[in-house]
């Protein structure tokens, strides 16, 4: 059935009650002298105001409730549209209420705004959260969806096809396509919409053809001159001095935390007295939104340790918005120049910031580290993004192993040297069980 929804007002002062047809009615005057006269309910005390809208009522045949939804102002249309609905209900199609009839009909803005809301009480940080909701804003506007439905799959590709035609990155297009991603994804979770419109489609790989930033690891040299001259640095960067920027990059590039991760340490996060020294990343500050707990080698946590001496509590370690801002890049710039040290090479890769993290990966390689290990630390989902994006292979490590091949005369860089200092002689016994790069030292020493 046909109704229309009610709610009352107290009287006005100075109104007129009167009874007309067997209903109550009361009469005032607007400050502007405008006359009003409204209904009053059962009991007389209070004004009866209708809606302008009607609304179709229907019982639900399983459970016995009414429930309603809204048609029109118009009569004859909220009947049309009753009647349309009994009949889906005839067919099975809809319960009482076909709930994604009514979300089709929303603006897509609204469905956002709803999106971020429920990144906020996920716990994504404020900086996630407007990244990703002003990626899929982007999205929307360049293909001019108004509603959900607008949303396809070879639209969004068009769009990001077209960009990066327009010299943005691959990894960068990636970043849109997964915001929209999780954006569709949320909305069928929300039973918002039965489908997702980019269930079909996936990131493109990033090689090393199509990456616009190539980041380079810097050598365990260049990490010592980079610490020591940071730390007589007189001059200080967004209010951190040149021993807290030091410790800034020993902490990056011995644990891999990315800069906003870093940014969000306490000293409360820094564990030295514990059986393992280790640093914790709460999860609202990490990539992929689990805490982080990176251990620490015993000599940096002595170094960090004397550091922390004099830090405020439940203050940042590096305070300040450096990292907000994405100015580490430059910081470390300006660090590197300072060391000596070519923010990019002959081949056009760079180190920035992030490729301290490219530093940790890589190190781990170098020493050794079991590829699932490796995985743990960085804190990867996939063992494909920590051994061939963040791990760097440098010619001199090829070439160590290529001196290690057996020899074409018969000889081997496994087997023992010839000639080998009476010093030495003790560790000829043990060769085989050494690790290549002592074999390779004491071969060095044998031939000189």
């Amino acid at each position: 059935m046909l109704t229309k929804r009610r709610h009352t007002r107290p009287i006005p002062k100075g109104a007129t009650v009167f009874e007309e047809d067997g209903r109550r009615y009361a009469k005032w005057y607007t400050p502007a002298g405008k006359p009003r006269l409204r209904p009053l309910n059962r009991k007389g005390d209070r004004l009866v105001y209708e809606s302008e809208c009607w609304y179709v009522r229907l019982k639900d045949p399983d459970t016995g409730k009414y429930r309603e939804w809204r048609a029109f102002t118009d009569r004859q249309a909220s009947r049309a549209r009753e009647i349309e609905l009994l009949k889906m209900l005839e067919r099975g199609e809809v319960g009482i209420v076909d709930t994604l009839a009514e979300h089709r009909k929303k603006p897509l803005d609204k469905h956002l705004f709803d999106f971020e809301a429920y990144m906020e009480d996920k716990g994504n940080t404020h900086e996630h959260i407007d990244k990703t909701i002003a990626r899929c804003k982007r999205i929307v506007a360049d293909i001019s969806a108004k509603r959900f439905g607008d949303i396809t799959a070879e639209r969004v590709d068009e769009c990001l096809a077209r960009w990066r035609r327009q010299d943005m990155s691959v990894g960068t297009s990636n970043g849109y396509f997964r915001a929209m991603r999780a954006f569709c994804r949320w909305m069928v979770r929300a039973r918002r919409c039965r489908q997702n419109p980019l269930a079909g489609m996936s990131c493109i790989k990033v090689t090393d053809a199509n990456r616009t930033r190539k980041r380079r690891p810097l050598t365990d040299d260049e990490v010592r001159r980079l610490i020591e001259t940071t730390r007589k640095s007189p001059e200080p960067f967004m209010d951190l001095s040149g021993e807290d920027r030091a410790m800034l990059y020993l902490i990056a590039v011995n644990t891999g935390l990315r800069a906003s991760e870093l940014a969000s340490l306490t000293p409360e996060s820094v564990e030295i007295d514990g059986p393992q020294p280790a640093v914790r990343c709460q999860g609202g500050y990490t990539k992929n939104g689990q805490e982080a707990e990176l251990p620490l080698r015993r000599d940096i946590a002595e170094m960090v340790q004397a550091w922390l001496a004099g830090k405020p509590e439940g203050q940042p370690l590096w305070p300040g918005k450096w990292a907000a801002q994405r100015h580490g890049a430059e910081m470390l710039r300006i660090d590197l120049t300072a060391a000596d040290i070519d923010a990019e090479d002959n081949r056009g890769r760079v180190v920035d910031f992030h490729a301290l993290r490219h530093t940790f990966i890589s190190n781990l390689a170098r020493a050794g580290v079991h590829p699932r290990n490796a995985q743990a630390l960085a804190r990867h989902s996939t063992i494909d993004l920590t051994m061939n994006v963040y791990t760097h292979v440098e010619m001199k490590d090829l070439a160590n192993d290529v001196e290690n091949l057996p020899s074409v005369f018969g000889g081997s860089s496994n087997e023992a040297p010839a000639s080998v200092p009476d010093d030495l002689a003790s560790l000829a016994t043990k060769w085989a069980k050494l690790p290549d790069h002592v074999k390779q030292a004491i071969a060095t020493l044998a031939q000189a």
